[in-house]
């Protein structure tokens, strides 16, 4: 069965991290945060991968062209103008000749499930289209599935009211699709979550809710992927420095890391965080809870909390940024 890997978005809100960078291959533990997914579906014995590029997503191509990450056969697919996910969809299939039942993963989330498991259920329900759903602490910021005993979902609500919500199951971006419905996808840019989703369920098609617990997160915000970061972090030590990484033996580093030929100086702290690579961060900084992209420069005796620091930009001596400050790439603060 192949897979189909929706990487279209532009990444708008994770700018300014990604102004020159693909959402997807934005570090995560020092590693492309489509690493993961690619080891994930490889673990779950898929074989053929479709990546479905937007426009201006050559960057991702060509960071994966003759690659075989997880032993997996990536196939390019790029789009000549917006599709949204139903455009997509449809344009890999016939684009990539996909066959049979086939796998929509988005781009853009980490997942850790056990496949196999939501397949056998998907063809023990015999159903037309498997959601996976992930259960959420906060379900009022996203969209969320409503099920019935059988696990068969009966409507969907976009972002409920606090305390209204039917549940707390948000719908983790893994889709197993029968191949009659591409058929079933409105013609033009659209979304299959807010027309393909809603129609089948209206019409009493039987489209299971698969729930599934473990690590879930969706990388669209500087604060989810921050998140991620940290509790993979937390789950493993392994990877938190990159290679040619200096840590001064007076500096302090907790929860955070610090990518390829990144430097901390005397005195320094650095807590809960990622730097990507050749970020310097000068003697007796503080940095909290903050993504500071690749040649990031921090001053000595700066101070970060919950900042977001664009390529290349640079935070002066003594700077204390106000809470949760956006740099844009290259400016000088």
């Amino acid at each position: 069965m192949d897979a189909i890997v929706l990487v279209g978005g532009l990444g708008t809100r994770l700018r300014p991290l990604t102004w020159h960078r693909h959402k997807s291959l934005v570090p995560v533990v020092n590693r492309p945060a489509i690493d993961y997914l690619f080891d994930w579906l490889g673990r779950s014995g898929f074989e053929r991968v479709v990546l479905a590029l937007g426009l201006q997503n050559e960057d991702l191509a060509t960071a994966y062209e003759g690659a075989r990450p997880a032993g997996l056969d990536l196939v390019f697919v790029r789009e000549r103008q917006r599709l949204e996910s139903g455009g997509a969809i449809r344009h890999a299939v016939h684009e990539a000749g996909v066959e049979g039942r086939f796998t929509v993963v988005n781009g853009d989330v980490f997942i850790d499930f056990d496949f196999a498991a939501c397949l056998d259920r998907h063809i023990e329900a015999q159903a037309d289209l498997t959601l996976a759903l992930h259960p959420v602490s906060e379900p009022w910021h996203f969209g969320v599935a409503a099920v019935d005993s059988a696990s068969l979902v009966t409507g969907f609500v976009e972002k409920p009211a606090r305390g209204a919500e039917p549940t707390n199951l948000v719908n983790a971006g893994v889709w197993i699709f029968e191949p009659g419905l591409v058929d079933e996808i409105p013609l033009g840019a659209v979304r299959v979550e807010d027309t393909l989703f809603p129609s089948l369920v209206a019409r009493r098609r039987k489209v299971l809710g698969y729930e599934f617990g473990g690590i879930w997160a969706d990388i669209g915000t500087p604060a989810r992927y921050l998140e991620l970061n940290t509790a993979l972090l937390d789950r493993s030590s392994d990877g938190a420095f990159a290679e040619g990484v200096e840590v001064a033996p007076t500096a302090t580093v907790t929860r955070s890391s610090l990518g390829t030929g990144s430097r901390v100086g005397e005195g320094a702290t650095v807590g809960d965080s990622i730097a990507w690579e050749r970020v310097e961060i000068g003697e007796g900084a503080e940095v909290q809870g903050s993504i500071l992209a690749n040649d990031v420069r921090i001053g000595a005796g700066a101070h970060l909390a919950g900042a977001v620091v664009g390529a290349g930009a640079s935070v002066g001596p003594g700077v204390t940024l106000p809470p949760g400050a956006s740099i844009e790439p290259g400016a000088h603060v």
